[in-house]
């Protein structure tokens, strides 16, 4: 799998990852709550289930869209375009 990190230029330092169609990540699990937020293209999103459950939950995003990710939340994005997205992390409380 290739994929491709590039940085938004204005003095941003979130990264911003691509999907191509078809391509996929999966974003392991993380301490803190984090967002999935879209910023072109259509992403597919799916978990093994909410906490720790056999159903595995999917989500179809569009750009301009977010998804909140609960701590220990692990996931596998696909492209269903080209998709370029963020995963930003909310501080430790």
């Amino acid at each position: 799998m290739s994929m491709q990190q590039s940085q938004e230029s204005m003095g941003r330092t979130d990264p911003v990852w691509r999907l191509v169609r078809g391509q996929t990540l999966r974003l392991q699990a993380a301490r803190n709550t984090r967002w999935l937020r879209l910023r072109e293209g259509r992403l597919w999103v799916t978990a093994e289930g909410r906490l720790g459950g056999q159903i595995p939950e999917d989500w179809w995003l569009a750009a301009g869209q977010s998804l909140r990710l609960p701590a220990g939340t692990e996931v596998l994005a696909e492209g269903w375009s080209v998709a370029s997205f963020e995963v930003l992390e909310e501080p430790a409380a």
